[in-house]
């Protein structure tokens, strides 16, 4: 099976040149934990998932274990929230992965493996260069249902 047969055509896409504020207004649309950043030639760019909206809210020293939670200010997410919605997406994605990018020719198995060796929920669909669409983990569960219930 090929990955042009179950996967979906609507990704969520922004484009390289918005902003935080552009990306958190979108995320009552997405469906794939991933938004796929493309250039004015729709060639993808980066992408952005939940984590990296995340990250850019909470410092880069601050972890789990650190003590500072107990003297940061109760309101210090919002604050934050409020000074990062100009950040550039630029700023905010991740460059593609090679091995997590996939054409719509390329097998599901070849697909399933990026997202594995990658530890991602889903990889792009490109035909050439230009995002087509996108396979999730749950797209290739939802076909290995359908396949079991054909026997």
């Amino acid at each position: 099976m090929k990955v042009k047969d179950i996967m979906s055509t609507d990704p969520a896409i922004v484009p390289v040149s918005g902003t935080f504020l552009d990306v958190i207004e979108m995320l009552d649309k997405i469906r794939y934990h991933v938004m796929l950043v493309v250039d004015k030639d729709e060639k993808l760019t980066g992408i952005i998932t939940e984590a990296d909206l995340l990250k850019v809210l909470m410092p880069k020293y601050l972890h789990a274990g650190d003590a500072l939670f107990s003297v940061m200010e109760v309101d210090s997410f919002e604050k934050r929230c409020l000074s990062c919605k100009d950040v550039a997406i630029r700023d905010l994605m991740s460059k593609p992965i090679a091995s997590a990018v996939v054409t719509e020719e390329d097998s599901i198995i070849k697909a399933a493996s990026g997202m594995l060796d990658n530890r991602i929920h889903a990889v792009p669909v490109l035909r050439d260069g230009k995002v087509v669409g996108i396979i999730s983990r749950l797209i290739l569960l939802r076909y290995m249902t359908r396949i079991i219930h054909k026997k």
